[in-house]
């Protein structure tokens, strides 16, 4: 058997939907319709029911509003159950059937939800798919629309289920579990002693405080550019000066040292250039160009050669002198860089740290420099003073980070990035609470779908926007818009009805579907 099961506990043999009796779709035979707010009478449609029956329970399977018992009963459908492995209200009893699912896909998902009990993650955790073991290993962060781009990171597994995964035989699994945020200290420091050196590598990097006692050793252990270039990041303080000469020996005798430019320019910006007293490293980065930027966002480099290399010819390294911590702000501001205005990337990770007085955040607020003003709109801690400022920036970065961050970013705002961004970010905005409906709505009656399906389900769409979307060319969007939490309780039971799956799945999906149609649902699938 694929995972070691017993096939009786399997979704395989499952009886497939029972054929029901067909009757007449006739208006005729239709009872009368159900008014706004009333409890939803039975489906008077068997026929449509039962042509949609998986579109039915797939949507179900999504419904925000689908209460524990409700999914429980899914766990056991014969439909695609990835997305409700993925719910992180899933009840206990629903993760047991899914941690016994014959489809691999379904139990990786599973095993990459941050909601599991103890007794389903023991049983992941001894799946004979690696993937699927890796995945709850790593306990990677997840992303979700609440906050516009916020991440959250599962909680911890069971101390049991760390130990048997730090033992799993492949290493990849290893490797994912050093990854893991929670993972105890005395399981990390046991895989620093792992057979494999990039998972030793890992553990040690991702170790906070990192065990900076540990990391030249381990440097010199492992070989490969990707396991080293990950401990330098975690130095504390610069990288002895006879450990970076030994690397760069290494990479000089390599048959391919183009697989060690990330780690040359790590080296670069990390080694101890103080210690460097035939002034030989120095000038080795300072004559590469390749390596220029790195060493010019070096902390140990010479004062005299910051600020020679402030007026280097190469925009990439007066970047980097500007955003170095603790430069001279007269400095700072005389060196001219320009900035790629459409990039998301270029930030400052230490300013997203720094503790910023109201003063500080203004004077950041009103850099020349863009990065420093985009680094800083992506802070949740800002004044209502420095979010207006950065709402008026010239850059384009600037104001889409102040959209996809600020819980307080201005509604006119928000609606002028959505009309001309294409990115996935437009799709949280569209949920943030300044978002006005009269632009949701100018969305939703674009020429172009991919505004429409973003806009759909916006709560303040006018009925006549809703249903022209619910009979839209395009099938995905016509399923957001039947997801619509402005359909009124009749019309939504008419779309459960409707004869094509994308809008009985999304009218399923939709989170005001009573729960008592849920269970009729149910019912009538004999789940």
């Amino acid at each position: 058997m694929p995972n070691g099961h017993e096939a009786s506990s399997r979704t395989v043999g499952r009886p497939p939907y029972p054929e029901r009796p067909r009757a007449s779709c006739s208006p005729s035979n239709r009872q009368a319709v159900w008014h706004h707010g009333s409890v939803p009478a039975p489906f008077e449609h068997p026929v449509a029911m039962q042509r949609n029956l998986g579109a039915l329970l797939r949507g179900l399977a999504g419904n925000p509003s689908a209460p524990p018992e409700a999914l429980v009963r899914l766990a056991a459908a014969d439909i695609d159950r990835t997305e409700l492995a993925r719910r992180r209200d899933l009840p206990v009893q629903a993760a047991v059937i899914l941690a016994d699912d014959e489809d691999a896909r379904v139990r990786s998902e599973l095993a990459a939800n941050p909601s599991l009990p103890a007794e389903v993650q023991i049983v992941l955790a001894r799946d004979v798919d690696a993937r699927v073991r890796g995945r709850l290993a790593e306990g990677a962060a997840y992303f979700t629309s609440v906050g516009l781009h916020a991440h959250h990171l599962p909680g911890p597994l069971s101390h049991e289920v760390y130990e048997l995964l730090a033992r799993d035989p492949q290493p990849k699994v290893r490797r994912a579990l050093a990854f893991n945020r929670h993972l105890p200290d005395d399981i990390r420091a046991g895989m620093l002693d792992d057979d494999d050196a990039r998972t030793a590598a890992i553990a040690a990097a991702e170790w906070n405080p990192a065990p900076t006692a540990r990391i030249v050793e381990l440097l010199s252990r492992t070989t490969g550019a990707f396991s080293r270039e990950l401990l330098l990041y975690r130095l504390d303080g610069p990288l002895p000066a006879e450990a970076a000469r030994g690397m760069l020996a290494d990479i000089d005798s390599s048959a391919d040292p183009a697989n060690s430019a990330g780690l040359l320019r790590q080296i670069a910006a990390t080694v101890d250039l103080d210690a460097d007293l035939d002034a030989s490293l120095t000038g080795r980065f300072l004559t590469d160009p390749q390596l220029r930027a790195a060493v010019a966002a070096n902390p140990t480099l010479a004062p005299g050669h910051v600020a020679a290399l402030a007026h280097d010819p190469d925009n990439q390294v007066r970047a980097a002198v500007v955003a170095r911590r603790g430069l001279d702000p007269v400095l700072r501001e005389s060196v001219s860089v320009e900035y790629d205005d459409r990039s998301s990337g270029n930030t400052v990770g230490w300013l997203l740290a720094e503790d910023l007085s109201e003063p500080d955040q203004l004077a950041f607020a009103r850099s020349r420099h863009q990065v420093f003003r985009k680094t800083l709109a992506m802070r949740t801690d800002l004044s209502d003073e420095a979010v207006g400022i950065l709402a008026a920036d010239e850059s384009f970065a600037v104001r889409l980070f102040v959209c996809e961050r600020q819980p307080n970013a201005p509604g006119r705002l928000l609606a002028h990035i959505a009309a001309g961004w294409k990115g996935y970010s437009r799709w949280d905005m569209l949920a943030h609470k300044n978002f006005p409906a009269d632009a949701a709505t100018a969305l939703a009656r674009s020429d172009d779908p991919r505004d429409r399906v973003v806009a759909a389900a916006h709560p303040g769409l006018p009925i006549d926007t809703i249903e022209a979307l619910l009979a839209d060319g395009a099938d995905y969007v016509r399923r957001r818009a039947a997801t619509n939490p402005s359909i009124p309780a009749d019309r939504l039971i008419t779309l459960l009805e409707a004869d094509e799956s994308a809008v009985v799945s999304g009218a399923a999906a939709n989170r005001t579907l009573p729960v008592v149609t849920m269970h009729q649902v149910l019912a009538q699938a004999r789940l």
